[in-house]
């Protein structure tokens, strides 16, 4: 099995109500063509049904802060595109699309693309404030700096909730096992 149909068993599994540590044994046992950490490093990232219901309002909260600053993004490419011509179009238009395919992976719970908002909103936040011009600060950039710090700090949250670590412990055989916590996560 190739780590994609890996993730796609993993998560049909998990929507049939599996906990991670069943998930993991199941893909095993099925034979999944691989060894067991590289397993357990595509199950980790896969959240519970528990870790759904329980994050889904900061999950919701961030990807309306997603959108709208999509749209926002959207907004100002088009006024750039307008102004400079047509030649500026796709790097007008670039982050708005990284923006919604950040936003679907997260819609569809890719635990990754947390962490991927978190590391360009860092990036992002690093820029705004190294080019602002804070003797001229217009009050109404604080909106900017709330929504990129709030969606640092949301899309962190919900990467190290929802992502499940897992322990290699010794077996009563020799072996390796991979354990699971037995968590909401």
């Amino acid at each position: 099995m190739t780590r994609r149909q890996i993730r796609k068993e993993a998560e049909r599994l998990v929507k049939d109500g599996l906990g991670r540590q069943q998930v993991f044994d199941i893909l095993k046992h099925q034979g999944a063509g691989m060894d067991d950490e590289k397993l357990a490093r595509i199950v980790r990232y896969v959240p519970s049904l528990a870790a759904r219901q329980r994050y889904k309002v900061p999950h919701a909260v961030l990807l309306v802060l997603l959108w709208i600053t999509a749209v926002a993004k959207s907004l100002y490419g088009i006024g750039m595109a307008m102004e400079s011509g047509r030649s500026v179009i796709l790097a007008a238009f670039m982050l708005p699309i990284v923006t919604v395919i950040l936003g679907i992976g997260i819609a569809m719970h890719r635990t990754r693309a947390y962490h991927t908002v978190a590391f360009l909103s860092v990036i992002g936040l690093v820029r705004y404030i190294s080019r602002t011009d804070w003797a001229n600060f217009d009050p109404f950039d604080t909106i900017d700096l709330v929504v990129a710090a709030t969606m640092i700090g949301l899309a962190w949250y919900l990467f190290n909730k929802v992502a499940s670590n897992y322990e290699v412990v010794p077996g009563a055989d020799g072996t390796n096992v991979i354990v699971f916590p037995l968590n909401l996560r």
